[in-house]
């Protein structure tokens, strides 16, 4: 699982209902947060390398694989994908 962009990691823990976790400041009051992860692969409070860089490894926790990522800007949850940018891809044509 890859970072969604560079950031200060603020939290990395073993939480009871997320399970590994960790939350990334990007600044101007956005963080995201990954949960139910198998591993953690960065340390609190270090800068995370750049966008993409390698927080952890999901696996899930609940009912089989996945992640749980979370967007907040000023402590209000967002919905993620208004911070991706998706591509449309044309299939047999």
């Amino acid at each position: 699982m890859h970072a969604a962009a560079a950031g200060v990691v603020r939290l990395t823990n073993d939480l009871f209902y997320s399970g590994n976790a960790v939350i990334i400041d990007h600044g101007a009051g956005v963080f995201t947060s990954y949960s139910h992860l198998s591993r953690i692969d960065v340390r609190w409070a270090r800068r995370s390398a750049r966008p993409g860089g390698r927080a952890g490894r999901a696996t899930g926790r609940a009912t089989g694989p996945h992640l749980h990522w979370g967007v907040k800007v000023n402590s209000i949850s967002v919905n993620p994908l208004a911070f991706v940018r998706v591509t449309e891809f044309l299939v047999g044509g």
